[in-house]
């Protein structure tokens, strides 16, 4: 059971990566650079994937076809999209700041 679970979670962080990078990561070492993950942690969860679905070789398939990966690459965009919103709204903040020091 704890193998599955640390299988399943490195199969969603590995959707979260393929998010960032648009594309599935080169090697491990790049899924580890990415995601800031420790690199023995990585190689960890990578034997449990394995061993959880020895037919499989990456993630990658899986995530593609429960709809995950597309799921990530959506939410990755929303979420730069906000941060160009933030960005553009800081100014803004000031102005409002000064607008109520008027009152």
């Amino acid at each position: 059971m704890r193998t599955t679970f640390r299988a399943l979670t490195f199969a969603i962080r590995w959707a979260a990566c393929c998010a960032e990078l648009k594309r599935e990561p080169e090697s491990v070492d790049e899924f580890c650079e990415v995601m800031q993950e420790a690199r023995r942690t990585a190689f960890r969860d990578q034997q449990a994937f394995r061993q959880a679905f020895p037919t499989e070789t990456t993630p990658l398939r899986m995530i593609e076809v429960t709809g995950l990966k597309a799921r990530f690459e959506e939410l990755y965009r929303r979420l730069q999209d906000l941060g160009r919103v933030e960005a553009q709204m800081a100014p803004m903040a000031f102005t409002l700041g000064a607008a109520t020091a008027d009152l």
